[in-house]
């Protein structure tokens, strides 16, 4: 890692493996929901995960701003803020009806994301993105899928999140519709879905409110896999955004333009 970035991503992926592994020791647990809104609960999980990864940080970068879910947001008026997601996916991994849940972690200069790191633990997946040096699963190159610019083709990851959860079935209709897409999927996980594109898996993705620390790591990653990825008004995706939406480039045109016609 050569002292430009003062070694953001190789720390992140650190940190994200040793925040796996704690993840993983409560798997096999039978974890009590703490709710935390009428629609949304975490576990002990998201808590010691969030707790290692929050301590680290700190003692690495104490200037650093941290924005997370679990815990208040550490302003320190930095350039710098890491996006922290302790567990994304805490429905998969308590109830264990989906492998979709992870470790996610972003660091964004200014607004813009510019490493992630997202540990699929349950997957054995690691995916790696600094900006400007492209993306990884396991250690090899992923590539969003190009050749799919059929929307009827599509293959897309529609999620509602935890707040304002009605506000994209316009859309979904209009997916749905004789002329959308092939299938739309939901698994209670943004950041897995998310990866599938960047590694060309799925082929696009759509939500109308989620919070920053489902989307900023996995918004570098399929930046550098060859993807677009903005808000649902076609302005490049910042942090602070609540909706997205993500495809490869033509594909990302044409998903923009159907939408616009419900």
């Amino acid at each position: 890692m050569n002292k430009k970035n003062n070694g953001y991503l190789a720390f992140a992926i650190e940190i994200a493996k040793q925040a796996g592994r704690v993840v993983m020791d409560f798997h096999t647990q039978r974890l009590e929901p703490i709710w935390t809104s009428a629609t949304h609960f975490k576990t002990a999980a998201d808590d010691a995960s969030d707790n290692l990864i929050r301590i680290a940080i700190v003692k690495r970068f104490p200037d650093h701003n941290i924005w997370s879910e679990e815990t208040a947001s550490r302003e320190k008026e930095s350039e710098f803020t890491w996006v922290i997601d302790a567990v994304d996916g805490t429905i998969g991994l308590r109830t264990g009806i989906t492998d979709h849940f992870g470790v996610s972690i972003a660091l964004c200069k200014g607004k813009t994301p510019i490493v992630g790191v997202i540990n699929a633990v349950k997957r054995k997946e690691l995916y790696t993105a600094e900006i400007g040096k492209g993306a990884f699963c396991n250690g090899s190159p992923i590539r969003v899928a190009e050749e799919i610019t059929n929307i009827n083709q599509v293959l897309m990851g529609v999620d509602s999140g935890k707040q304002e959860r009605t506000k994209h079935l316009p859309y979904l209709e209009k997916l749905l519709g004789p002329e959308g897409i092939n299938c739309s999927l939901s698994t209670g996980c943004a950041s897995i879905p998310l990866c599938l594109i960047a590694s060309g898996i799925l082929h696009a993705y759509l939500a109308t409110s989620l919070e920053p620390e489902d989307m900023a790591a996995v918004v570098c990653l399929i930046r550098e896999a060859g993807g677009k990825v903005t808000n649902l008004e076609s302005k490049e995706w910042q942090l602070g955004d609540k909706s997205i939406l993500a495809a490869n480039s033509e594909l990302h045109q044409k998903l923009f333009n159907f939408l616009q016609t419900r």
